[in-house]
């Protein structure tokens, strides 16, 4: 049985149960004639008092709890049901608030924050409106990829050396919480299986580099200046960066050797001097350095770097991706001068 029929069923026998006590035990009616005042009348005796009219008193008292336990029943059955039903209703109402800000009818007279105009209209991507050189991530696999905290504080906050702004109002944007909540709740709608930003179609590491990664490095890998809001961060060249990153590395490992030698030789000298360490980084072969700056930089793209525009790739591209992307910056390499 529906939880209706179980409600109308619950209250005809409440009612059913009424009549038939109502009929049994109800009082009779008064006479026409008026009779004495209750204070001149004789009381009820004893044998009336505990009999038929506690029998009537206890009959009511019955029926109330009957009642009491319909009324809770027929509350405890329909309550779920009704909490889902205002439930669904609140998301589609939020959803369609969300699809607003997100892509609004603009021949409609709607008006929005029109996140379609960067990101697509139904989440896929695009190119930023201010930067069509700028390529705007897709959203329709966002929460495979971050958390709902974590995608409505990016949309709060912005990105930072990117084009996307702050849309929170703490953070000076134009929305609200509940707006930014809508737009996050239609999000969830739009979103599709595959995490990854590029197809598996896609193996040639060049066509990855220029999809991801040149937007900021620039077309020739040789870095750049981010611009607006951050017009004082550069995008390093790429082409020397298996070198630079390669010396960084095996310096922390040749301080790190020569401390450790001595301590084995329980020498009065605790930690190598600049010129120990230059002449052991001289021994170091090219080859050696790259390999080293090659580790360095995979891991770079996979973690990203913390306090800088750099994100982590590691959830948004696929690992034959970024294989490939290492290929072809190890293939464009060169020491620098």
């Amino acid at each position: 049985m529906s939880p209706q029929q179980v409600a109308v069923a619950v209250i005809a026998v409440t009612l059913g149960l009424l009549i038939v006590l109502l009929v049994l035990y109800g009082r009779p009616r008064r006479s026409a004639q008026e009779g004495l005042p209750v204070n001149f009348s004789r009381g009820d005796p004893d044998a009336i008092l505990e009999n038929q009219r506690l029998q009537r008193i206890l009959v009511w008292g019955v029926a109330s709890s009957v009642v009491l336990a319909g009324m809770l029943t027929i509350y405890f059955v329909a309550e779920p049901f009704r909490e889902a039903s205002y439930g669904k209703k609140f998301m589609a109402a939020s959803v369609a608030r969300g699809e607003e800000q997100f892509r609004p009818d603009l021949a409609a007279g709607q008006t929005g924050a029109n996140c379609a105009q960067c990101h697509g209209p139904n989440g896929e991507g695009g190119f930023a409106a201010t930067d069509p050189n700028w390529p705007a991530p897709p959203l329709n696999n966002e929460f495979q990829r971050y958390t709902v905290d974590e995608i409505t504080q990016i949309i709060k906050m912005g990105r930072p050396g990117t084009p996307m702004p702050t849309w929170g109002i703490e953070f000076g944007g134009p929305l609200n919480d509940q707006k930014i909540d809508d737009v996050v709740n239609f999000l969830q709608t739009l979103q599709v299986k595959d995490k990854y930003e590029l197809p598996a179609s896609i193996t040639d590491g060049k066509t990855v580099f220029m999809r991801k990664c040149a937007v900021c490095h620039g077309q020739d890998a040789h870095g750049q200046a981010l611009g607006q809001p951050l017009p004082t961060f550069y995008a390093p060249d790429l082409t020397t960066e298996f070198y630079r990153l390669g010396l960084k590395v095996e310096k922390v490992t040749v301080t790190q050797n020569l401390t450790n030698a001595l301590l084995a030789a329980h020498s009065d000298q605790t930690e190598p001097t600049p010129d120990q360490i230059t002449a052991a980084m001289a021994k170091l072969t090219t080859a050696q350095i790259m390999a080293a700056g090659k580790t360095a930089a995979q891991n770079t793209i996979m973690n990203g770097r913390k306090n800088t525009p750099m994100p982590a790739w590691q959830n948004r591209l696929r690992p034959e991706h970024i294989d490939a992307v290492l290929k072809y910056l190890e293939s464009i390499q060169r020491v620098p001068s």
